[in-house]
């Protein structure tokens, strides 16, 4: 297969699916997906304004952060000198979408509005429910259950005459 026809391939598929990145719709779509300058801005700001403490992606790591920084500066850089993603040759698409990819697969990790669904056993039977939880409200259920078993062993043991500090 010829390098032409492989690159108007990856031409054709990053035409195609530019539109579907236009703007974050659910909790399963990408944060990043630059199209013009003028959308990729307001994207970014929005981006940075959720890393903070607080947002929807308050715990990324400062590492992380920086890497995201990265990526949106270059993708910005980028998007400013062609103007958009149609003036872009094949290579230059093929690194936005390669530093759309990178951001946006670190900030999944800590999107905590990520929508996560299982599959659990109903008491009694046999049969399974499909139960659907954000990463925040699994979070809190599980730092909820740790206060709950911590408050009640340090009751039991506090019932049984043992100081808080573990001593008689």
């Amino acid at each position: 297969m010829s390098f032409r026809v492989i690159s108007l391939g990856l031409a054709a598929l990053i035409a195609v699916s530019a539109p579907a990145f236009a703007a974050r719709k659910s909790n399963t779509e990408n944060a990043i997906a630059a199209t013009t300058p003028e959308a990729f801005a307001a994207q970014a700001a929005e981006v940075r304004k959720d890393m903070q403490a607080g947002g929807r992606y308050g715990n990324i790591s400062a590492a992380n952060r920086q890497k995201v920084d990265a990526q949106l500066d270059f993708i910005g850089s980028l998007l400013q000198r062609k103007g958009s993603l149609d003036a872009m040759n094949d290579q230059e698409k093929v690194q936005l979408m390669n530093a759309q990819e990178e951001a946006n697969s670190i900030l999944v990790g800590y999107d905590d509005q990520q929508l996560v669904c299982e599959y659990r056993k109903i008491a009694g039977s046999n049969r399974k429910e499909k139960v659907c939880q954000t990463k925040r409200e699994i979070a809190k259920a599980r730092e909820d259950s740790r206060e709950a078993y911590r408050r009640q062993t340090t009751g039991h043991q506090n019932q049984e005459g043992m100081r808080p500090g573990g001593g008689f």
